[in-house]
């Protein structure tokens, strides 16, 4: 049987500041509400909160940096999800909103995307913003309402978007997702003192190299959008000369804004999942990194996993999935001679 598509009376909120210039409700608070609201009439949500409420943690010390593991059960959706093109082409597509369950609803967001609550969360308050219209998942053209996003999650959400080769499980379906700024160890070890190398200056851009993380990183700092979104660019160009000429380039992404300045930082990929996820069973680690992962914060969806994982393991999948530390000094030497 045919669902009905998502109508208007399943819109929660609608949140749009460029139309409605009289101060209305933030859209922090808006998603706070929608989450209360879906946790009371849609039993699917409540159980995945339920099982984030239940979820076990512990930190491993991988020499430098330090990772917080997750076991959470339910996050085999996405963890073991099939992400090749016959089977994406074989399934409806999750995120259109004709497909959407019965019980879901949403805010409207500056009236082409939809912010709903992620049915199988990570984090205490987890969103996903989808595109209204079927459209792949691609960056580069959407960077201005990723910072617009960032800007009206602030304080308490960031965003973050993950690459359609690099943890996306819908890659073909244009998608952010949000959840609580501080999250993730990475935003925590970027102002513990570790060694920052600045790499160029585009404006009032600033381009760092996070160092000692076990995984390449790059940061980007600043309080005009339009700056930020040459700089940002800019790194996709480089990207995509070496590497990627005929694709979006390998990576993930995190964006937060506090006190008038953003905070981007991009994680250049060469792998999707690292070699373990392949293996046999008896060496099988079903851990498929995307920006959670790559932010320090790695989701084991199998016990298993969540017990053995040590330190090796941990930088082990960094290195697997993670651009090669010599070509990323090739990116950022041209890097620093495009800058002012």
């Amino acid at each position: 049987m045919e669902r009905n598509p998502f109508s208007a009376s399943r819109i929660f909120a609608d949140f749009d500041p460029e139309r409605d210039f009289e101060a209305g409700p933030r859209l922090p608070d808006l998603c706070g509400q929608l989450l209360s609201r879906q946790k009371g009439n849609w039993p699917k949500l409540k159980a995945g909160y339920d099982a984030v409420a239940d979820s076990l943690f512990r930190t491993i010390d991988c020499g430098g940096f330090s990772v917080v593991l997750q076991f959470n059960p339910q996050r085999i959706v996405s963890s073991g999800a099939r992400v090749d093109p016959a089977s994406i082409s074989a399934r409806p597509c999750f995120l259109c909103p004709a497909n959407l369950p019965e019980a879901q609803q949403g805010i409207l967001y500056r009236r082409h995307f939809l912010v709903l609550c992620n049915p199988f969360p990570i984090f205490p308050q987890h969103y996903t913003i989808s595109d209204l219209n079927h459209s792949p998942q691609s960056l580069e053209e959407h960077l201005d309402i990723f910072l617009l996003l960032a800007r009206d999650l602030a304080p308490s959400l960031a965003v973050f978007y993950n690459g359609p080769r690099c943890g996306a499980s819908a890659p073909d379906h244009l998608h952010f997702q949000a959840c609580p700024a501080g999250s993730l160890p990475i935003e925590g070890q970027l102002d513990d003192g570790r060694p920052v190398l600045p790499v160029a200056t585009y404006r009032s851009a600033r381009i760092s190299r996070v160092k000692d993380l076990g995984r390449a990183v790059l940061a980007i700092e600043v309080s005009d959008a339009a700056d930020l979104i040459d700089a940002i660019k800019k790194i996709l160009t480089v990207m995509k000369d070496n590497v990627f000429p005929d694709k979006e380039p390998m990576l993930n992404l995190h964006g937060s804004f506090h006190e008038g300045k953003w905070r981007v930082l991009l994680f250049p990929r060469r792998k999707g999942r690292p070699d373990l996820y392949d293996r046999e069973e008896a060496e099988r680690v079903l851990i498929s990194p995307a920006s959670v992962e790559m932010g320090g914060l790695l989701v084991a969806p199998v016990e298993r996993d969540f017990r053995r994982l040590n330190p090796d393991l941990v930088r082990h999948i960094y290195r697997e999935v993670s651009v090669d530390p010599a070509l990323l000094d090739e990116w950022t030497d041209q890097l620093s001679r495009m800058g002012d």
